[in-house]
């Protein structure tokens, strides 16, 4: 019998990359899956030695959608296990959004519907090039609502209105144009890049990066004055840890630097 899980790896010491496994389904999300996923990205995010979280799918496909049959079988029940399952996605949506480990979503083939919602949730999104994503659930009949708020933080209105409304297939090219992931590369380059970002990541003060990904995740609900104000706190509070210390002196004295979490 197949099984579907959400597998863990380590990439790199500190590097943990999050795998749907669904083959039978394409790797398409179901009930199970989205409460393996909500534990692990809880289990990594309070993780001090964790710094990024990559999110792919088994069999170079990152995600065909939500399993329809599991939809289905809620329309011969009561409105409270409807709403009871889509707080489980909210509770997902909650778990990404106040990450404070950085996430990154590694698109391959295409992310259909609840895929392509995962990878809008994650804070970074690469892509091959012939890889797409698309919102097809109004074709189904579904109101893609989960979909709506971090895509109107990723394009403008007009744009996200169209996707949803059309559910056409946006390639990796004009997904990185458009804003909806941060690059798309041939296929053959896809590692390369992924290996380019995780370097990045690593070059950076763990301690700052989670202090960032909080700040941010907090000033997502504030007016831009409360968020002035609140990066004050956050800037001066970092400026005082062992990982701001290090990286001042490391530059002054032209070295390399040595994180505490590194």
């Amino acid at each position: 019998m197949t099984t579907c899980a959400i597998e863990r790896d380590w990439l790199h010491p500190g590097i943990a990359c999050l795998w749907i496994s669904n083959p039978s389904h394409r790797n398409a999300m179901n009930d199970e899956l989205i409460e393996q996923m909500i534990a692990a990205v809880g289990a990594l995010a309070r993780d001090p030695a964790c710094r990024l979280i990559v999110v792919r799918g088994r069999g170079g496909i990152f995600s065909a959608g939500r399993q329809l049959n599991d939809l289905r079988r809620l329309q011969d029940g009561p409105m409270a296990d409807v709403q009871a399952t889509y707080e489980r996605l909210r509770v997902l949506n909650a778990a990404f959004h106040e990450c404070p480990v950085p996430t990154l979503a590694v698109i391959e083939r295409f992310a259909y519907g609840a895929g392509a919602t995962i990878v809008s949730w994650c804070d970074m999104a690469l892509a091959e090039d012939e890889a797409f994503l698309c919102y097809p659930e109004l074709q189904h009949g579904i109101v893609p609502s989960p979909a709506v708020m971090a895509l109107l933080q990723s394009v403008p209105r007009k744009l996200a209105m169209e996707l949803l409304l059309s559910g056409r297939k946006v390639h990796g090219p004009e997904a990185a144009r458009i804003g909806l992931i941060t690059r798309s590369v041939p296929a053959g380059s896809l590692q390369a890049a992924l290996d380019e970002i995780i370097a990045g990541v690593r070059r950076s003060a763990p301690t700052a990066t989670r202090r960032l990904l909080r700040f941010m995740a907090t000033a997502d609900a504030m007016s831009l004055r409360d968020a002035m104000v609140e990066a004050v706190d956050s800037i001066s509070a970092g400026l005082l840890e062992p990982d701001a210390r290090e990286g001042i002196a490391a530059f002054l004295e032209k070295r390399r630097t040595r994180w505490s979490q590194a």
